[in-house]
């Protein structure tokens, strides 16, 4: 058309337009050859190259090369009708649909077929899915912006139909009894790469549902929903298999021996660090909630046997052994967990807290202290059934003075109350909760209790001024031991 325009048309009289004679005459050759390569069953590739090339080559390096005045004057229609484009958008994308389908599904049997050699195997699992989808989501909106839409939306429901398929399939692996005949290091292993395939695929789900309209979101979130199982299902594989060679060293704390060794703790610090090298191998996001968990569910056991009653302080010189003991131990636990990067600092205060209770001497103060520790950890409750926490600690305290219970189950009892109907910490966040704890030997009847006692006879602080960190230990003065 160049060549028609600088050399062939000059040479016709200008009033005969010989330019746009030769111009419809190519454009129609050209629609014409292209109705008929429609209408034919083309594959997907052709398809594609065919409706790349009548959006978005042939205006750019044809029709854009020269000057048409032509297309300016209306005369030119269009190479396909707007039906026959949208029929081959739709076969494209019923095509995309079943091939995707049929490929995902055969990835995914190829790598779980690995899932149980004694072996270590690579798994190429995510990468794979992701550069089957991404051949079709990258290619359609070359073609058209509604194109990409429509093959994000329709890639992001296979993605989802894949990923749900995954998450049964990652749940027979671990109900397998012959699974955990593997040796630990490969089950772990193989654990940490299932894990893994969570956070591309998951940004891949994110980056379809971006592009894709609006009713894609069901899409993004039963795939959200499915990787979230197969994470919570590994973390708690891996977090039992963890606990369980830990849990001889749990079985030593809050006795005798305890007071005056490290042992234990030691054990436990030492064990967890160890295995944390190997959860170092799985990716970022995965791995600050696995050890986020790892955290909470290690301060959870260690305050375990403490509020069920394994120690007993018959003296204030025991009660400073006590305390002094779990400050360090704390302390212990908070380097350890800062040193495997956990995020969780809201646990490093509870057993601080709990030493202050066990050392405090006077009434207020320990009022104060239960109180922050009632507000920093919701789900301690001292009146709900086979959870009194704030009775079960006075216990190990020994505390046997009635007047002195009911003032302290009091503060805790009336700033439960005060909280109304406030929602329980998520799962994450819960620690005395999983703790349940025996029936208190003092049954002291607290709504009996607060319904004879004037609330103006309890020592009751102002709850606004409550510290923020736990305070200091007061200065013991001498007492003589029982």
């Amino acid at each position: 058309m160049a060549v028609v325009r600088g050399r062939l048309a000059p040479a016709y009289p200008a009033g005969l337009g010989a330019f746009g004679v030769y111009l419809r005459g190519y454009h129609g050759a050209l629609a014409e050859w292209l109705g008929a390569s429609a209408r034919r069953r083309l594959p997907l590739a052709d398809r594609y190259a065919l409706l790349h090339w009548h959006n978005q080559v042939y205006p750019r390096e044809v029709l854009g090369l020269v000057d048409m005045v032509a297309l300016e004057n209306g005369e030119l229609g269009p190479l396909l009708s707007a039906g026959t484009l949208r029929g081959l958008e739709d076969e494209c994308v019923t095509d995309v649909k079943a091939q995707t389908r049929a490929a995902l599904l055969r990835v995914l049997q190829e790598d779980e077929e690995h899932w149980a050699d004694l072996e270590d195997h690579p798994s190429s699992l995510a990468q794979d899915v992701c550069e089957l989808l991404e051949e079709h989501t990258e290619r359609a909106p070359r073609i058209s912006q509604e194109l990409g839409e429509r093959m994000a939306h329709c890639c992001l429901g296979g993605l989802a139909e894949f990923l749900q398929s995954f998450q049964q399939r990652v749940e027979r692996f671990h109900e397998n009894p012959g699974i955990r005949e593997l040796p630990p290091d490969t089950y772990i292993s193989r654990t940490i790469a299932l894990v893994n395939c969570g956070p591309p695929l998951r940004a891949l789900a994110e980056r379809l549902a971006r592009v894709g309209p609006p009713e894609s979101e069901p899409a993004r979130e039963a795939s959200a929903s499915a990787l979230d199982r197969v994470t919570r299902l590994c973390h708690r594989v891996l977090a039992d298999l963890l606990f369980q060679e830990l849990q001889p060293h749990f079985n030593k704390l809050m006795r005798r021996k305890w007071l005056s060794s490290p042992e234990a703790l030691d054990g436990i610090v030492g064990t967890l660090g160890a295995q944390a090298l190997a959860l170092r191998r799985m990716q970022d996001e995965p791995y600050q909630a696995l050890v986020a968990e790892l955290h909470r569910r290690a301060l959870v056991e260690y305050v375990r046997p403490l509020l069920r009653g394994r120690l007993r302080c018959r003296s204030a010189r025991t009660r400073t052994r006590a305390a002094g003991r779990l400050r360090e131990d704390a302390a212990q636990l908070q380097r350890l967990f800062r040193r495997l990067e956990s995020q969780a600092s809201w646990l490093d205060a509870v057993v601080p807290h709990l030493a202050e209770v066990l050392q405090l001497e006077d009434t207020p103060s320990i009022q104060v202290e239960v109180a922050v520790l009632v507000r920093d950890y919701p789900d301690i409750r001292s009146s709900v059934p086979r959870r009194k926490h704030v009775a079960a600690l006075l216990d190990v305290r020994g505390l046997h003075s009635t007047a002195a219970r009911q003032e302290i189950l009091a503060v805790a009892r009336d700033l439960e109350l005060s909280e109304g109907g406030a929602l329980p910490p998520p799962r994450d966040r819960a620690f005395f909760s999983d703790i349940p704890v025996p029936r208190p030997s003092f049954c002291l009847g607290l709504p009996l209790v607060l319904g004879r006692l004037p609330l103006s006879r309890l020592a009751r602080p102002n709850w606004a001024c409550l510290p923020l960190r736990p305070r200091p230990p007061l200065p013991q003065r001498p007492r003589a031991q029982r």
